[in-house]
């Protein structure tokens, strides 16, 4: 960074924080709001979060809308236009990519069906959210953050179907596994199913991959053009961590449940915490800006956390399109016409529209040339692209009572494919898998079909009731972070691309290791740095010496490592650049830099997957080969010893020239750090004003507190990390805890713009503010809404 980039940097964002601070929305005082029915009271703490009092449900939704909209304006001008594919209006042609995808998926489309197939209630609720964003637009007191005045941009009225965009993109944010099978495809054209399979995700022994005739994977070019794309507004985080631990295995004698959600960081923070109160409705948590409700968080009866499954919900289709007609397809030995919707898409500084000409077959949308292979017509077949009442599911999870309205709930999240971990004040635990998960007629879903034959289509799903899920179960407590849900022996295909299962078994070991769990505890868990490959990984290295004084000084280093990825540590840092180094001394050879990066899980489109399912898992096959006598991988590589010993000399390196000759500069957060990017911080130097960062950060993807990094950028933490973390004390509420970096408010200027970053950093929380006696004690400031 040059010193004049650093005071230009210094004096806009003083300038524009200025003008942030004038923009502030109203705390305290009356507000007269037209749409409301009575006053509504909106007490906000001092770490920025609203608790809303409302006399009815119309009021109480229509709260939420206004003072999402009071601190999140431009997050969710964002958010709606990525969901309906509208960016390209703001932000010229440097967005049309997205917008032609998101176009091609049809969020906004699909939105407008599940509102005209909702129920009463769920309509209700989101006319009442819609009425109160507009409320606060329409508002005499507005004023627009700084973000619109630097476009030149105004926001138009929002609509309710805005808002069910968003829960789409949401939704599909979610749902995963066709990523993994472009890759895998990749993997076997290179190299063979033979090679492939010492690589594989979760490969069954002895079982080849098999490709379907019919399909040249090695055509699928996904190079080039895919990483020119500007990005990601789409972002598909892959982590997350939760466990429920029954009464009898806390102090308190009543369950605990915590939970911290792993997405990529960004400012403002991705949630929104509030609390809201009105009749039957007591509930706080956190929510996402632009839709109602709290989506995790627990009311005066449940608590509720939830994890990204890894059921494999998803497909990609090879279509056989005629040869002279473009729009007519092969399907069961006939030619069926496909079908074509036209979408405009208005581009700021272009006179005419782009019309994106949105193909979709019997299995889903086209998306070949959207994403840059179109030499093979790719449909994809999501359960994230069919009807869904995820709203209504909402709404009752945050009334639920007791395991039976939680489990109705469940039932109705059809594409979301989420563990859900369930606890609840008279002492009962649980869990349930949700989402659709389809049987197919044939194949697993693990690499791209023939569409034509039908032969693979699905045919049904698995039971709702046959789900995986249990009820206050034996041993007393239930841990999911993402990793492999069922036995072998469980009847149903629910999917191969779980992650490694690292953070689950260093939970487990935390869980087992205490007689009884404090809330203490649960923050320590979600706190630890414990690195288990890593420790697997020196214990391979126990004959390996060297004859230079560097490598053989680094080896020492390594196993006098005491497994701990903290902030200081050095044995951490020498173990992560070693082991990345090893893989692509391994794999890079042979299947060049790109693929090597996709099999460590990075994606091929920044909009459409920034990761793929093989996130992880190149450290397990990494092991594996290490151990495999008859690896072809290390083989070829030159041997064990040859390899590590290379690897480990170039790491050296790598660290003298990046951090110096002395190795105890060799700190794991000099070169791992955490960085909450604004939209607008890609642009200089618009970085210093808006975004925040770098700041030192422990943890990898392996460890509880997983702060993951990015194959083609390895040691910074651009990947994800916890976003969220929250621990319910179900004997008493108001003991609860949380925290969301980095801060409430979106409004630059504000004091909880950026505050809470610094808490998160340093392994803190805030009070779960939950009684009125806490919230009138923290109170920052009062703010009456008057009809």
């Amino acid at each position: 960074m040059t010193i004049l980039h650093r005071i230009t940097g210094c004096l806009l964002r003083a300038g524009l924080t200025w003008l942030g601070r004038r923009r502030l929305p109203q705390i305290d005082g009356t507000l007269n709001v037209p749409g409301l029915s009575a006053s509504v009271e909106i007490i906000r703490d001092r770490w920025g979060v609203p608790h809303i009092y409302a006399a009815n449900s119309h009021d109480l939704y229509f709260a939420q809308g206004f003072v999402h909209a009071q601190d999140r304006l431009w997050q969710m001008e964002l958010g709606r236009r990525t969901a309906t594919g509208r960016l390209s209006e703001v932000f010229g042609p440097l967005a049309l990519d997205t917008d032609r995808l998101t176009r091609a998926f049809g969020f906004h489309r699909l939105a407008q069906a599940d509102l005209a197939s909702a129920d009463a209630e769920t309509r209700a609720v989101l006319a009442a959210y819609t009425q109160g964003i507009n409320a606060f637009l329409q508002s005499p007191s507005r004023t627009m953050p700084v973000e619109f005045t630097l476009l030149g941009h105004r926001p138009e009225p929002w609509k309710p179907e805005e808002s069910g965009a968003i829960s789409r993109v949401m939704l599909w944010q979610l749902s995963h596994a066709w990523t993994s099978e472009i890759v895998r495809a990749r993997l076997v054209a290179a190299v063979g199913a033979e090679h492939a399979a010492e690589l594989e995700i979760h490969y069954p022994k002895g079982n080849p991959l098999t490709l379907p005739v019919g399909i040249e994977f090695n055509r699928l070019d996904l190079d080039g053009t895919l990483r020119q794309a500007p990005g990601p507004f789409l972002s598909r985080g892959k982590g997350s961590n939760a466990w429920v631990v029954a009464g009898r295995r806390t102090n308190t004698g009543k369950p605990m449940l915590a939970n911290d959600m792993h997405l990529p960081l960004s400012l403002p923070s991705v949630w929104y915490e509030n609390h809201l109160v009105s009749g039957e409705m007591y509930v706080t948590g956190v929510s996402i800006p632009g839709l109602p409700m709290v989506i995790v968080g627990h009311n005066a009866r449940i608590a509720w956390g939830a994890t990204l499954a890894y059921t494999d919900c998803e497909d990609l289709f090879v279509e056989n399109f005629h040869a002279e007609s473009p729009y007519r397809y092969e399907y069961l030995g006939e030619w069926r016409e496909a079908q074509v919707i036209p979408e405009p898409i208005q581009v700021k500084g272009l006179a005419e529209p782009h019309v994106e000409h949105v193909v979709s077959t019997c299995h889903g949308p086209i998306i070949s040339d959207v994403v840059g292979f179109p030499e093979q017509r790719i449909a994809v077949c999501s359960m994230a692209l069919r009807p869904s009442a995820a709203i209504r599911a909402w709404l009752l999870l945050n009334r639920a009572g007791d395991w039976d309205s939680f489990v109705a709930a469940m039932r109705l999240i059809n594409a979301t494919q989420l563990n859900v971990v369930y606890a609840d004040v008279d002492g009962s635990i649980g869990y349930w898998v949700t989402g659709s998960v389809p049987v197919r007629a044939k194949g697993d879903g693990t690499v791209p079909v023939p569409g034509w034959s039908g032969e693979y289509d699905w045919i049904s799903e698995v039971p709702f009731h046959e789900m995986p899920h249990a009820f206050n179960p034996e041993q007393g407590y239930v841990v999911t972070c993402n990793h492999r849900i069922v036995p072998d022996d469980y009847p149903h295909f629910l999917g191969n691309v779980w992650m490694n299962g690292y953070r689950a078994r260093r939970a487990v070991e935390l869980i087992e290791g205490k007689p009884t769990l404090t809330l203490d505890d649960c923050r320590a868990m979600q706190l630890d740095v414990t690195c288990i490959p890593g420790r697997e990984f020196v214990q391979r290295l126990a004959r390996l010496r060297s004859t230079d004084p560097e490598v053989q000084a680094a080896l020492e280093c390594l196993r006098s490592w005491d497994g701990q990825l903290s902030i200081a540590s050095v044995g951490g840092t020498v173990y992560e650049v070693t082991r990345y180094i090893l893989v692509h001394n391994l794999l890079g050879p042979v299947l060049g830099r790109e693929l090597t990066n996709q099999l460590m899980g990075q994606g091929f489109h920044p909009q459409l997957a920034s990761d793929n399912e093989f996130y992880g898992h190149d450290t397990v096959a990494l092991l594996g080969m290490l151990d495999n006598p008859n690896s072809r991988w290390v083989a070829q590589a030159g041997g064990r010893e040859a390899v590590l010993t290379k690897s480990l000399k170039q790491a050296v390196a790598w660290l003298r020239d990046e951090l110096g000759p002395d190795m105890a500069e060799w700190q794991w957060g000099k070169i791992h750090y955490a960085i909450f990017r604004h939209a607008l911080g890609a642009k200089k130097p618009l970085d210093q004003v808006f975004s925040r960062g770098p700041l030192p950060i422990g943890g990898d993807t392996d460890t509880l507190c997983q702060t993951a990094i990015a194959p083609d950028d390895p040691y910074d933490n651009k990947a994800w990390s916890p976003t969220f973390r929250q621990i319910v004390d179900l004997g008493d509420l108001s003991r609860s805890l949380i925290i969301h970096p980095p801060g409430q408010s979106g409004q630059l200027g504000s004091a909880h713009y950026d505050d809470l970053a610094k808490l998160w950093l340093e392994g803190d929380y805030h009070p779960m503010l939950w009684t009125r006696e806490q919230i009138e004690r923290d109170a920052e400031g009062r703010l009456m809404l008057q009809p």
